[in-house]
């Protein structure tokens, strides 16, 4: 579901670009959700009459054209997860039953907290 709306916020945040436009870059994904929020009320007291929705439709699209993120040129954010190896087991047991390894590498000895 959730990846459902992001797309019809993206496919919206597209039809914005296109009718001023505008690069898709330049738009905000959250100011756009946030619009969204702030509009919804308008819309809903305004759906049966087409004329208003119209030009509800039309100032919603020119406020979200109107507010563009700053030009970022070669800005790059690619999406990885950082995870550093870590030196210790994970904790299964109470801290006071738990046989710990002095120095992993070199000993197999347990010693008792």
């Amino acid at each position: 579901m959730r990846s459902c709306a992001c797309n019809l916020i993206r496919a919206l945040m597209q039809d914005i670009a296109q009718s001023h436009q505008v690069s898709v870059q330049r738009l905000s994904f959250k100011g756009t959700v946030d619009a969204l929020r702030q509009w919804r009320e308008l819309f809903e007291n305004a759906k049966h009459q087409p004329r208003t929705v119209c030009q509800l439709r039309r100032l919603f699209y020119q406020s979200i054209a109107n507010d563009l993120l700053p030009d970022r040129p070669d800005r790059s954010e690619p999406r990885v997860v950082k995870r550093r190896p870590k030196n210790f087991r994970l904790l299964t047991k109470p801290r006071c039953q738990m046989l710990v390894e002095r120095n992993r590498r070199k000993s197999s000895k347990h010693a008792l907290i």
